[in-house]
This record gives structure tokens, sequence and C-alpha cells, in this order.
């Protein structure tokens, strides 16, 4: 039995079986971690890089950037966009992709949809062990852009670029976001554009003893040296052992958000039993429904009926 399953992961490798691993992940994220649980890796193989910072610094650009400088290199890259889907809809554009056309063949990259704009899915975390357990070195994964900090991705990340730009106008409303607590290296693109100076200068002075790097994903300047301060850090993590325990917090995520995502199934069942009308004609009954509800869904993770 052992040697199936090894030749299942195996099949990771080729982009067609990991489409499919990836599409089940994004339809059935506890089916795909079930099915693949035995293809995730002990030691951390991949260097998973999480971006994020306000809407339209230039991610996108900044990644394809990245992942043409990092194929250059040799290195295989994959990268995962999470796109936020719609409150009313529930439908996700994810556009990100159509942003990046002009990629190496050799380059893998996936779109995922998100509930919000603060979260990162157990869909895209489970998405990142498959790519790892695929045999990427590099997996990019980019985050919404918004006015709200997403600090899920300190959890899924070995280490996290922040993407700032000039002319982002009140910048107070950058450090009220937290958005300047929660990066490794923080990137100030468009550095083509005059006042980037002023931008560079004043991250700087707010994250003292962090690597400030000015870029331009548009014509790749000093996106050379970006790497090598990625790599940099990323080597010395490992050295201290840092990265491992990244990898067991993404992992600890991993099972976080499974337990969440049964528990919001099982509450779903719990609460289509219930006549919402009760709710109006006997509010004194709600602290008994909640009471109830609390009992089944116990019941129902413990394996009764």
């Amino acid at each position: 039995m052992g040697w199936v399953v090894e030749a299942e992961c195996g099949k990771l490798r080729d982009k067609l079986a990991l489409s499919k691993a990836l599409s089940l992940a994004e339809l059935d994220s506890l089916s795909a971690l079930l099915k693949y649980s035995t293809c995730l890796v002990r030691e951390p193989q991949s260097s998973v890089i999480g971006v994020t910072g306000p809407q339209g610094v230039g991610k996108s650009s900044l990644i394809s950037a990245l992942i043409k400088e990092l194929t250059q290199r040799g290195y295989r890259v994959a990268a995962l966009l999470v796109d936020p889907s719609s409150p009313i809809s529930g439908g996700a554009v994810l556009g990100n992709r159509i942003r990046m056309p002009y990629l190496p063949d050799e380059a893998f990259v996936r779109s995922v949809w998100a509930e919000n704009e603060r979260s990162v899915p157990l869909r895209a975390a489970v998405s990142i062990e498959l790519l790892e357990a695929a045999g990427y070195d590099y997996v990019i994964v980019e985050t919404p852009g918004a006015g709200q900090v997403n600090t899920d991705i300190l959890r899924i990340s070995d280490i996290v670029l922040v993407i700032l730009m000039p002319l982002l106008g009140d910048e107070v409303q950058v450090i009220k976001a937290g958005i300047m607590e929660i990066g490794d290296i923080y990137v100030v693109n468009k550095s083509d554009i005059p006042e980037s100076e002023l931008m560079y200068g004043y991250v700087r002075s707010l994250v003292k003893g962090k690597p400030v790097i000015k870029v331009s994903a548009l014509y790749r300047t000093n996106i050379e040296e970006l790497i090598d301060t990625v790599n940099h850090l990323l080597g010395t993590r490992k050295a201290s052992g840092e990265q491992l325990k990244r990898r067991v917090e993404r992992r600890w995520f991993v099972v976080e958000e499974a337990l969440k995502e049964l528990l919001e199934v099982q509450l779903r069942i719990s609460l289509s039993k219930i006549p919402r009308s009760v709710l109006v004609e006997k509010p004194d009954l709600i602290p008994e429904v909640i009471s109830s509800l609390k009992a089944s869904i116990i019941k129902r993770l413990s394996g009764g009926p």
C-alpha cells in the first residue's frame, strides 16, 4: 500500500495532477487534506513568502517580477493569489492572474477565493501544503489588498513582505491599519516616481531594524537585491530553527481552520431544524435553543446520531 501512496504523491509534480488536487482543496478542503495527508512533508522544503499591502500598490506586478527572477536563477516557483469573494453573491473575480500575463512557462500560478479581505481560508493553507509536496522551492502567497490587516498571513508564511508605494495619501491610515507591524521586509514599489524617496525615508523611520527596499516592479529595478535580502533572512531563520517553528504554526492553523469548518457544518445542520419564527414569537426560548444547539453539536462531533 505504501508504494501506492508514494506514487500518488509523486504525481503532484505533474501540473495536471496538481491542478486536480488544488481543485479538490478549493471545493472540499477537508477531503483534500485527508486524501493527501501522507504527502505532506515533515521538514520545511519550500520557502513560503507572504505578500501583503494596500490595494493598488502593485503586489501582482511585483510577484510577477519575483517569479521571473527566481525562475531565471533555476528555482521552481508557484504563486497562490487570494481574492475576496462578494459578500452579496459569494462570487470572486479571481482577476490577479489576469494582471500577470507574461510569466515563465515553468511557473505555476493559481487563484483562490476567500470569504473576506481579512482571512486566509483553509483552502489556501491546504493548497500551500500541496504546492510544497509538489516540490516547489518558493510558494508566494498574495493576500487581498484592503484597508484591513490580514494577520493570517503571519501564520502561514515563512516571511512576510509588506508592499507600499508613494502617494498613498494619509500615511496615518497605513499605521492605523496595523500593516506596519506585520512585515519582515518592507518594499516601496514604484521607485521610478520622484516621491518614492520621501516614502522610503518615512517607512524607514517607522520600522527601524527591519529591511526597507525601494523597487520598481515595472522596470525590475532592485528586484535582485530584494530576492537576496529575502534569501538571507530565510537562511538565518532556517539556521536558527525559526522556519521550522513557522511550519508548526502553519500546520496548527490548518488544524484550527479544519475544526472551525467542521463546527460550522454541524451548526448549519442543527440550525436548519429550528423554525425561525419561534425566536420571534418566544424570545425567552433563545437561551434554551442555544443550549440545545450546543448539546446537539457535541453529540454529533462525538459520533452520536
